[in-house]
């Protein structure tokens, strides 16, 4: 069997776990709202703090989080031109933008791992890392405009602002450039909380898995968008900046990668359209669960 799908198939299990955990009405559906904040709070934070205060950010590679970044504006900016042909609520519009800006890095580590080792990882990590920057900026904050919060400027401004994967991100940042060392104590519980992040979202995922075809439209053009015209914006920047090798592959799947899982977070936290994320987060899944691999065969 081949490395990549070794690899993803705990992935597919958890996932399936949650599917029939509900089915057997072990979990509600309603019950992935709460795994989804333990990730948000708690195992998201840990991740970041021990992910990026270690993560060797080398002057030379440092155009790999820009990247990540240049291909979310494209994408925002693109996207919102077609908006106005949806016609869609606040709440859903909400999720919409999240959804096609939210690259999921963590779904396609496992892939990069099991075809490039190390230091694959490494060059995925800082990809991430500047999807990151976006999602628990710009991205939260689009979250936040549309949803519970967008009423009320200033809190929205301290909802965004104490965002604890934001807070995280910042801390793990200073001990980066720093060079601080965490604690052996703390690094060993936060080592305990991350590393229940992949169950925690798979089964968040599985519980909340329906895949229903909700506003078929919308729900086409954000998955054109994340998946497909992030592939394209990939093989366009590789090709211009003449990256190739191993590199351009790991840009090329990062970018492509399906909705994050911020996505259903998000629409849990500030009461965006849950259905419609869910349904967003599912389908892209499910695609990538196809994709990678199959694109993994042929590039590797």
């Amino acid at each position: 069997m081949p490395d990549p799908i070794t690899a993803i198939l705990p992935l597919v299990f958890t996932f399936a776990l949650g599917v029939v955990l509900r089915s057997w009405r072990v979990f509600a559906t309603q019950d992935a709202d709460i795994l989804l904040k333990l990730f948000f709070y708690l195992c998201l934070p840990a991740l970041i703090l021990l992910s990026v205060s270690t993560m060797p950010l080398r002057v030379g590679l440092l155009f790999l989080p820009g990247l990540a970044v240049t291909i979310i504006l494209i994408t925002f900016a693109l996207g919102s031109r077609i908006t106005p042909f949806l016609n869609l609520p606040r709440a859903t519009l909400g999720v919409f933008y999240v959804g096609i800006l939210v690259m999921n890095g963590g779904f396609t580590f496992p892939y990069v791992l099991s075809a490039y080792g190390a230091d694959g990882m490494a060059l995925a990590s800082l990809f991430d890392f500047g999807t990151g920057l976006m999602v628990f900026t710009f991205v939260y904050y689009l979250a936040c405009r549309h949803g519970q919060s967008g009423s009320t400027h200033r809190q929205l401004l301290t909802k965004f602002l104490l965002s604890p994967p934001l807070l995280a991100l910042i801390i793990a940042l200073i001990l980066n450039v720093t060079h601080t060392a965490l604690p052996s104590l703390v690094l060993n519980w936060f080592t305990q909380l991350s590393n229940m992040t992949t169950p925690v979202v798979m089964l968040a995922l599985g519980i909340a898995f329906r895949p229903h075809l909700l506003r078929l439209g919308s729900l086409a053009s954000v998955i054109l968008l994340r998946m497909g015209l992030g592939f394209v914006l990939a093989q366009l920047c590789v090709h211009l900046m003449g990256i190739d090798g191993m590199m351009r592959h790991i840009v090329v799947m990062m970018a492509s990668a399906p909705s994050g899982v911020n996505t259903l977070a998000f629409a849990t936290l500030e009461g965006l359209d849950k259905e419609f994320a869910a349904a967003v987060v599912s389908y892209t899944t499910l695609i990538g669960m196809i994709w990678f691999p199959l694109y993994l065969s042929l590039a590797v």
